[in-house]
């Protein structure tokens, strides 16, 4: 992967079969976007089905092997831990169309929590898995759009266990604004065009959505 550092952005992209398996997953979790923002406008407010956590989850393991060719610490940590918020969603989101009963709600944060301690201690003890070869202060701005990608699903999460459904509030919008210009940079850096095309047109969904929230809570108050 390092080999790709310093590429020229618009140079010939060399195509392998990883490059295949990544970009299906983007395609699924791109899939998941347009089938929540179609869900959406049908209802006419911001809304979530089983299928947006079906996708997420069928993407996961696809997106994670692309991720484990390219040892990314950054990307990596991400992918795995949001995997489990993934499953607990798909959960809430089946029971609350009565299809199966409760389960333990903490499930999903210590099993996330747990495998991102187990992904620092490998990526600490055998680089052979991934690979620190950034720049330091691209590693912070790769690391902390990560945070706030994942931060976005603990918000979701928590709000969701709440009401005992699968919902998306406002701030999951808004924080996956400000996580995907941070990860479109570090991907433009690292010239990962598969990561490129999973940030770079997120935003249009996310500001559509908080317009249907906005508009919403104004019907509700008036």
């Amino acid at each position: 992967m390092s080999s790709l550092v310093g590429v020229p952005l618009l140079s010939p992209l060399a195509f392998q079969v990883w490059d295949a398996v990544g970009w299906a997953g983007q395609v699924l979790f791109t899939l998941r976007v347009l089938h929540q923002w179609y869900a959406s406008e049908k209802e006419g407010r911001s809304h979530v089905t089983a299928a947006f956590w079906w996708f997420s989850l069928l993407a996961t393991p696809l997106l994670l092997v692309y991720i484990l060719h390219r040892k990314d610490p950054v990307f990596i940590v991400g992918v795995l831990v949001n995997g489990f918020l993934y499953a607990r969603n798909l959960r809430l989101s089946l029971r609350s169309e009565g299809a199966v009963r409760g389960a333990s709600p903490w499930m999903p944060l210590v099993a996330g929590l747990a495998l991102f301690g187990l992904i620092t201690f490998v990526s600490l003890s055998w680089k052979s898995i991934v690979r620190f070869d950034v720049p330091w202060p691209w590693l912070v701005v790769g690391f902390a759009g990560q945070a706030l990608w994942t931060s976005r699903f603990v918000v979701q999460w928590v709000l969701s266990e709440r009401r005992g459904r699968s919902v998306l509030p406002p701030a999951f919008f808004w924080i996956s604004l400000a996580g995907a210009v941070l990860l479109f940079a570090y991907a433009v850096y690292r010239v990962d065009w598969v990561m490129m095309a999973a940030f770079a047109l997120g935003p249009i969904p996310y500001v559509r959505n908080l317009v249907l929230l906005h508009r919403e809570r104004e019907s509700a108050g008036g």
